[in-house]
């Protein structure tokens, strides 16, 4: 439990206190990239899609019938567009 208790300090203070040169340098990434969110995710998909729009060669995908664990809630349709990708 201690163990736990520490990552998940650890997780929300990077939230918290994240470094915004972090999100600045998403125009340094220069693979082809997928953000994936899922529908009914806790996360806004309009704010993945701003992050998308901030890494060059990045596409956005939305899987409606999944929540923020999109491999637990609608792995088909996550496998679809990975193969997508890899196939493109």
């Amino acid at each position: 439990m201690y163990i736990y208790n520490m990552y998940l300090s650890s997780i929300l203070q990077q939230l918290n206190k994240s470094n915004p040169e972090w999100w600045a340098r998403l125009t340094d990434i220069i693979m082809p990239t997928h953000i994936i969110g899922g529908g009914f995710s806790h996360i806004p998909q309009n704010k993945l899609q701003e992050d998308a729009e901030l890494i060059p060669n990045c596409e956005f995908v939305t899987i409606e019938d999944a929540g923020h664990f999109v491999h637990d809630t609608n792995l088909s349709d996550l496998l679809a567009v990975l193969k997508n990708f890899l196939d493109s």
